[in-house]
């Protein structure tokens, strides 16, 4: 069973309290792993079915990717808010100024220095990649 979104909340805020270390971080991608997943659930003593694990961490990763403070070396996980919350954006357009004003209007984008072009590629190629698989783009499209 799926936990409703408060209990997700509370999942994702735990991870960030617990791993405060690994944030802001400087890698592409938030860094959540079923060990600190396994570790929030035991203390929240909320309870997921096995079968349902991949989904959790998917959901709790973007409720995490959500709450974390972000920088522009977090590529990865600026493509995958953007790719949830402007899923209507047109990738074969979108400007690089476009993504810099989606990227800072994050709540938890923290860094207050402007990219450079391959931080802004970075993200517009992992977007477009991630978009690709529900939009059908070919490699074509995706790379022009």
């Amino acid at each position: 069973m799926m936990m409703n979104d408060d209990e997700l909340n509370k999942v994702a805020a735990l991870i960030l309290l617990e791993n405060k270390h690994l944030f802001p971080c400087s890698y592409p991608d938030i860094p959540l792993n079923f060990s600190m997943l396994k570790d929030a659930l035991r203390i929240t003593g909320y309870k997921v079915d096995e079968i349902d694990l991949n989904d959790f961490m998917s959901a709790a990763e973007l409720k995490l990717a959500a709450m974390a403070p972000l920088n522009w070396n977090n590529y990865g996980t600026i493509a995958i808010l953007l790719n949830q919350n402007y899923p209507d954006e047109d990738l074969l357009a979108i400007s690089p100024t476009r993504v810099v004003d989606l990227v800072k209007a994050f709540p938890n984008f923290s860094d207050m220095s402007e990219p450079d072009a391959d931080a802004i590629d970075s993200i517009i190629y992992t977007w477009i990649s991630l978009s690709d698989e529900n939009d059908g783009y070919s490699d074509d499209d995706a790379w022009v």
